[in-house]
């Protein structure tokens, strides 16, 4: 068995540990007592009465979240899984020279298309717009449970991504034609070159779970972590820019004009997951997104 087996096969039975086990209190912290040594309690939230009159207005210490041992094992299966495992075995599924990097279609529809769709969804402004235009449309018109709500919930977020694959993917698509129309290459061989743009996308959405645990158990700052973002993003654009437009310019027997417009055409996937690494892992961070 190969190391990408095993690692899939230790996910398999972390997940199942997870569903078995139950879950963990919400402020239990694998390698400390919680979020509560670094908290306080509002003083607007406390009821201050007789002793406590003279202590209003004042930020009291919080008492820490003490993790018992089924919190532990808990939180240590989902950092396993869900913060390492998951991002190294969809890094290694895209970037294996026998994954989906050599299958044309799959990079530009689903890892440039749907793929950013699905790490921004639970972020993006425009998605709660689209859920509450539909549910609003069709509470107005049916008499609808909690449960079909979720199939609302599920309905648009499948309308999400296939428009998302689409829209980005469309885009993606019809600018490499382009450059192969320009360039006389084939729009396949073109689009695999598109690799690294998809490994970072997959990585940097992968990898929000992971972002989540660490500034938990207090590992990391966000600057750290933005700037590690960044890098990994600037690399995989700057990669990918190098090796399309380096394929492009070698074509010497093509008129000038058509070098320039292929390589400026080259550039728009680029511009398309530079756009979306931005809003997802900078512009909508918040709280409790980092």
């Amino acid at each position: 068995m190969n190391p990408a087996r095993h690692a899939a096969w230790l996910l398999l039975a972390l997940l199942t540990l997870l569903a078995v086990l139950p879950p963990a209190h919400p402020e239990a912290r694998l390698f400390s007592d919680g979020w509560g040594a670094t908290s306080y309690v509002d003083p607007a939230a406390c009821v201050t009465t007789g002793d406590d009159r003279a202590a209003a207005g004042t930020l009291r210490p919080k008492r820490p979240a003490q993790a018992q041992w089924p919190d532990r094992i808990a939180l240590a299966a989902r950092y396993l899984s869900w913060g390492l495992l998951v991002p190294v075995l969809a890094l290694a599924a895209v970037c294996h020279p026998r994954g989906i990097r050599r299958h044309a279609t799959a990079v530009v529809f689903g890892l440039l298309g749907a793929a950013p769709a699905f790490y921004q969804w639970p972020l993006s402004p425009l998605f709660v717009s689209l859920r509450q235009s539909i549910a609003g449309a069709v509470v107005e018109r049916f008499a609808v449970t909690e449960h079909g709500l979720a199939w609302i919930d599920g309905a648009t977020l499948l309308l999400w991504l296939v428009g998302a694959a689409l829209i980005l993917g469309g885009s993606t698509y019809a600018a490499i034609r382009a450059v192969a129309h320009l360039t006389g290459l084939q729009w396949r061989s073109l689009a695999r070159q598109l690799w690294p743009l998809a490994a970072v996308t997959v990585l940097l959405g992968s990898t929000m779970d992971t972002a989540l645990y660490l500034r938990a158990e207090g590992v990391y700052g966000d600057r750290a972590w933005a700037a590690a973002r960044a890098a990994l993003l600037l690399l995989a654009l700057g990669a990918t820019a190098a090796a399309g437009s380096r394929t492009i310019l070698a074509m010497v027997t093509l008129p000038v004009l058509n070098r320039v417009a292929a390589t400026l055409l080259w550039l728009v996937p680029l511009a398309l997951v530079g756009i979306n690494g931005w809003l997802v892992h900078f512009h909508w961070t918040s709280r409790f997104h980092v």
